[in-house]
């Protein structure tokens, strides 16, 4: 395949991660908007709620990763994107039915987390095969194509109370069909799957024992891991209670932040972009991006200033941003190709596994220490991660070239 043609098919890919970014940005607001703002839901109901879209992802990403190895991904992923009519198309008969209900939005909530389980492993080992020869470059460019169209996803939100739910439905539909159909032509059928290839045995397990016999990638997704643990703990927990109890602010205050952050991931992956040949050592600058959030936790467990703090959360989101495209990549350039959507699995399952779970001790830490004690302890933790992180192979790594770019 020439290299025009890969840029082509790279396209192709972006536009449908960037459709199907977009859908699940409007699904990130409207599903737990419907169970509080439209059922009126107490809290533990709507946590219940939150964790049947959470949960079915979590149990079948591995799951999906297995499934995925050895397929033609195109044809693979076209069909799984037609599979979100289902319950898209169920809420869409059920809202102009009037019979909407919490039990019901369980049911969709665990149909769709379901089906993304399967997509998201398919998708990232796409990328490899479609990508360019810079595949630093590739996926810092991916990167902002995901976040800037799930911003979109969120401004369109604002369209629910002039259009009504229906219509926002439909569009979802219709962005998950355009997603679909941008990643087939990404990989037509007849390319990318060489014909009479022999597959593997899809198992699970040997995703896992290629990871824990790894030099590299076992190490990388303990990082993944930590991160993932008391990062997102962090930033999902102590930072809103922060905003309403030390700064006394209300959700302005709160969005600002976030738009921070997600400014910092979108200008540290612009600036990635434009590195001719990116990192030589992606681990190296991994671990010192850790350390940098460490440093950034602990400050602002001191108490700064209001001005003080918006510039450091868009600094955390910089390094946050960079390191999640530089953990995909290593991910990427370390995997074997006939284990790499397992092993994409595994990663998205430490980055995302962890979460629900380090939410939930640092909601526990600020309940017994308080918020800002609870960062510095959390950033604490961080920093003695990343200097244990110096003494693995992660810290001497250089950039592997993937099997499908060589």
């Amino acid at each position: 395949m020439s290299v025009s043609t890969r840029f082509t098919s790279f396209q192709y890919y972006l536009g449908g991660l960037g459709f199907s970014a977009t859908a699940m940005g409007l699904q990130a607001v409207i599903f737990p908007w419907l169970v509080v703002g439209v059922l009126h839901e107490p809290a533990d109901r709507v946590g219940f709620a939150q964790m049947a879209v959470m949960l079915p992802n979590l149990i079948f990403i591995l799951v999906g990763g297995a499934l995925s190895d050895n397929r033609h991904l195109g044809t693979y992923l076209n069909k799984l994107y037609l599979l979100y009519m289902i319950p898209f198309g169920s809420m869409l008969a059920i809202t102009l039915a009037g019979y909407l209900s919490y039990q019901l939005l369980i049911i969709f909530g665990v149909g769709y987390g379901v089906i993304t389980a399967f997509i998201q492993p398919a998708r990232e080992s796409l990328l490899v095969q479609v990508c360019s020869d810079n595949l630093q470059n590739s996926v810092a460019r991916s990167t902002v194509v995901q976040f800037s169209a799930q911003s979109v996803g969120f401004v369109l939100v604002g369209l629910l109370d002039l259009v009504g739910l229906p219509t926002l439905l439909v569009m979802q539909m219709i962005m998950f069909a355009l997603a679909g159909w941008s990643i087939r032509a990404s990989q037509p059928p007849g390319v990318g799957l060489t014909a009479g290839r022999n597959r593997s045995r899809q198992s699970i397990w040997s995703g896992l024992r290629e990871v824990w016999h790894h030099p590299r990638l076992l190490p990388l997704m303990v990082i993944v891991g930590i991160t993932g643990f008391i990062g997102f703990g962090a930033y999902l927990v102590a930072i809103p209670i922060m905003a309403r109890e030390i700064y006394q602010a209300g959700a302005l205050f709160y969005a600002v932040l976030q738009l921070c952050f997600a400014f910092g991931v979108l200008f540290a992956n612009f600036i990635y972009m434009r590195l001719s040949n990116g990192f030589r050592q992606p681990g190296r600058v991994l671990l010192i991006s850790l350390f940098a959030r460490a440093v950034i936790m602990i400050i602002i467990g001191t108490h700064v200033s209001v001005y003080f703090l918006f510039p450091l959360i868009l600094v955390w989101g910089m390094f946050s941003g960079i390191a999640i495209s530089l953990g995909r990549v290593m991910t990427h350039s370390e995997a074997p190709e006939s284990h790499r959507s397992r092993i994409v699995s595994i990663y998205q399952l430490a980055l995302m596994g962890t979460a629900p779970l380090g939410a939930w001790l640092c909601g526990h830490m600020i309940t017994l220490w308080g918020v800002l004690e609870a960062f510095i302890v959390l950033g604490i933790l961080t920093l003695v991660a990343s200097l244990l992180g110096v003494f693995s192979q992660l810290w001497k790594a250089h950039l592997e070239t993937p099997a499908t770019q060589r």
